[in-house]
């Protein structure tokens, strides 16, 4: 009896009997209070099975965070009112086959680019000499480059302006500023960052933007076998405003004698960073905002006066616009080895980015009806010069919602504490209470070694 008194003491008097007792993490005081060694087993394979199952959740769990899977979180929301997007269109045709063939210097200075008839003897009683003497040109009011000439040459918005509707109001060129592009001159409405967007109010077609545009087919200067276009017809794109419109890869193509009606509806995307994602924001030298087409502008851009010491006129940049012998010589090989990706452009996808889905259909253009109409048709215009020359379209938001389109993390670091602790406190009530207690234990304990030791000494 004295041998078992003593040793009792002893047993209540070691820090691992206090531990296991005293912890919260379960099953340790049913080991350590066994009444034999039946039960004192039964109770280690009951808490080993537990601590292992909850070790393989536990692995499975950081395993599962460090794929960075992601989510994709899908909202619909309804408007009052929408924003109108920034719509661009340009003409398939470059410059005018009037303006360039009956001005001298504006012939020659292109001549590299398009083979034109040498017209400019021009006498100004309304008859051409081809073969007679050639005039001296008049001062032509603008610098010559490529940007200049091609402005003054090129596809005009007020010759070309048929009719203009805005929600049913009259609207005319004041409306539209204008950019260049590499089907020369181009037209963008609501493109004016620094005036207020326009909304639309109502859905459907008749309540957006509608445009009858002459191409003016008969001054079509375009010569496939000279590099130019072989369509008839306008490119449009519609894109969000302050950025810029990369006509050559984007847009919709629509003829002459046609009614194309385009329905767009709003879509915001919300994107990762890495590793979960891929997006990323980079600071742009010629655009405010980060936008994907703007980034592969600027990196065409950079290629371009890296390899032809030169800014295309279509480009943004600071060095002087690249002359046509240029453009032809450089510029369209450097164009050529971007698309072949033997020139790397680095743009990664943005974190934030609006764009707006498309679907359109076409009608036949014009009934005999629209034909006749006084407010579309002149004293120079008939049916059969209308399917030639006029391209019409509306742009019109289909139903006025927004779609919300974000990227989530598949389980966030908040999910991931918490799946940890649900396993430790499901199978063995374990806590934040516990690792505190874990590590007293283990603090504690190497004092309580020396002080025992020192008292048997």
């Amino acid at each position: 009896m004295s041998d078992n008194t003593e040793e009792k003491p002893e047993k209540e008097d070691s820090p691992e009997y206090e531990f296991a007792t005293g912890t919260t993490l379960h099953g340790l005081n049913k080991i350590a209070d066994a009444p034999n060694w039946g039960v004192r087993l039964i109770w280690i394979c009951i808490f080993l099975g537990c601590f292992g199952y909850a070790t393989y959740l536990i692995t499975e769990t950081i395993l599962s965070y460090l794929t960075y899977d992601t989510v994709t979180d899908v909202s619909l929301k309804f408007e009052e009112s929408l924003d109108f997007p920034a719509v661009t269109f340009c003409n398939f045709n470059k410059y005018s086959f009037i303006k360039v063939a009956r001005d001298q210097r504006v012939n020659v200075y292109l001549e590299p680019l398009y083979a034109f008839p040498k017209l400019f003897g021009f006498t100004g009683t309304g008859v051409w000499l081809n073969d007679g003497p050639t005039p001296t040109p008049s001062p032509t009011p603008f610098v010559y480059n490529l940007a200049s000439v091609t402005t003054y040459a090129g596809f005009q918005l007020e010759e070309a302006l048929v009719r203009c509707t805005w929600r049913g109001e009259p609207c005319d060129a004041s409306n539209f500023t204008h950019s260049l592009s590499q089907f020369g001159n181009c037209y963008v409405f609501n493109g004016d960052t620094q005036a207020e967007s326009v909304k639309q109010t109502v859905s459907g077609s008749g309540n957006g933007l509608h445009l009858i545009i002459n191409v003016l087919a008969d001054e079509y200067s375009e010569d496939p076998t000279q590099g130019g276009s072989s369509d008839v017809g306008l490119k449009i794109h519609v894109h969000p405003r302050g950025e810029p419109a990369q006509m050559d890869t984007q847009g919709i193509a629509i003829g002459p004698g046609t009614h194309a009606y385009v329905g767009i509806s709003k879509v915001n995307y919300q994107n990762e960073i890495p590793p979960w994602g891929k997006c990323q924001e980079k600071e742009l030298k010629h655009y405010d905002t980060y936008t994907l087409t703007g980034c592969l502008l600027e990196c065409r851009a950079h290629w371009v006066e890296t390899m032809c010491n030169c800014t295309a006129m279509e480009l943004p940049g600071t060095m002087d616009i690249c002359e046509p012998q240029t453009v032809v010589d450089c510029v369209t090989s450097v164009y050529n080895l971007i698309i072949r990706g033997r020139l790397p452009c680095e743009c990664p996808t943005p974190c934030e980015l609006g764009t707006y889905g498309k679907s359109v259909s076409y009608a036949g253009w014009p009934n005999p009806g629209a034909a006749a109409s006084p407010s579309i048709g002149t004293w120079r215009t008939d049916s059969a010069y209308m399917e030639r020359n006029y391209c019409v379209f509306d742009v019109f938001y289909k139903a006025l919602n927004s779609k919300t389109v974000i990227q989530k993390k598949a389980m966030t670091e908040e999910d991931l504490l918490s799946a940890i602790g649900g396993s430790l406190g499901l199978f063995i009530g374990a806590s934040i209470i516990t690792v505190a207690e874990i590590g007293e234990y283990l603090i504690t304990r190497p004092f309580k070694f020396f002080r025992k030791k020192t008292r048997m000494d």
